[in-house]
């Protein structure tokens, strides 16, 4: 992949990844979606370009769909955020940036030009709930958006595709016992108490043996994906994470709120071995029913998988499944006019 920066219209940088593959004319989809990769907590956009067999670059030069992920504000060369206003919450601003200028930017810069009639989120982890509130937000400004004939700003949002994030914690992450997920004694569950604002974030590392055990128990991956843990580990805002806690007052409001008023089809993922979220089909089905407003909702677990997909042995299949979805929903905003 390529590395891009962006200039942001409030005067900010994005930076990220792109792989952007030629059309043909006997080959490429009449629709087309531009796929824009959202990485988790402690990750980059390198997340979604491993190495060779772990690309999200496979399915998109197999597929002839655009592919870009961004690294989230305050990662790499993209500019933070911080510091959060007192009443909102990590998530809430990141999905305000990801709709104000973040998604419009890649639309303009990479939809448009390769052709593609709309944009579909592929989110890891903490990555998922600020582009939930992006959509929301899409969904409440869309209709002035047609209005004006899609003005600087506009971005043709027709999916969202989500993993390793969820609304009911794993009862193994406070006990010494977890069942067949063996990894869930190891994960740190703060306490949720009340955050002051602050102008920098506070934040965390993974040691890298703690992170392989939560993210890539043993058997998930190649043992050659353990060589990149180092090179891909970033810091991340202790806010990131304690925001998306099950009690905490973002968590509420995505539940009763958020999640709520998306329209775009949404597709769920929750591995089996995922430290911090159940994996059952109740959790599943709660997850789906969130989603009241979509069009569509696919939601399931993936037996036997671990919290990084995109790293695991499930990664191809998981991209193609993705990119299979996103295809679908380009298809499906074309017809729906």
């Amino acid at each position: 992949m390529e590395p891009f920066t962006l200039q942001l219209a409030n005067g900010g940088t994005v930076t990220g990844l792109a792989n952007l593959p030629a059309a043909s004319p006997t080959t490429t989809p009449r629709f087309k979606p531009l796929m824009v990769g959202l990485h988790g907590a402690s990750y980059s956009s390198a997340y979604f370009d491993v190495d060779a067999k772990h690309t999200a670059a496979l399915a998109s030069d197999g597929l002839g769909v655009p592919w870009v992920a961004v690294d989230r504000p305050g990662y790499k060369g993209s500019t933070s955020f911080y510091p959060i206003p007192e009443q909102s919450s990590y998530h809430e601003v990141l999905g305000e940036w990801l709709h104000r200028y973040i998604l419009p930017a890649v639309w303009q810069a990479f939809g448009e030009p390769r052709g593609c009639n709309s944009m579909v989120l592929l989110c890891h982890s903490l990555g998922a709930p600020g582009a939930v509130v992006a959509a929301a937000l899409l969904a409440r400004d869309d209709g002035e958006a047609k209005d004006a004939g899609n003005p600087p700003g506009y971005y043709p949002l027709s999916g969202i595709v989500a993993s390793g994030f969820g609304t009911q914690a794993s009862g193994g992450g406070n006990s010494s016992s977890g069942g067949n997920n063996d990894n869930r004694a190891h994960v740190p569950i703060p306490s949720n108490k009340e955050k002051e604002p602050e102008d920098d974030p506070e934040l965390i590392t993974f040691p890298a043996e703690v992170k392989d055990t939560m993210m890539l128990p043993a058997g998930t991956c190649d043992d050659a994906v353990y060589a990149h843990t180092a090179r891909l580990n970033e810091p991340f805002p202790a806010r990131e994470r304690d925001d998306a806690l099950p009690e905490a007052a973002f968590a509420r409001r995505f539940r009763t709120h958020w999640a709520p008023l998306v329209r775009v089809p949404v597709m769920v993922a929750v591995a089996e071995r995922d430290p911090w979220w159940e994996a059952d089909d109740e959790h599943t089905s709660h997850l789906a029913a969130l989603f009241a407003a979509s069009r569509k909702v696919e939601a399931r677990v993936i037996p036997g998988a671990p919290h990084n997909l995109e790293m695991s042995h499930w990664a191809q299949a998981w991209y193609a499944r993705c990119f299979g979805f996103g295809m679908e929903c380009a298809v499906g905003f074309a017809l729906a006019g």
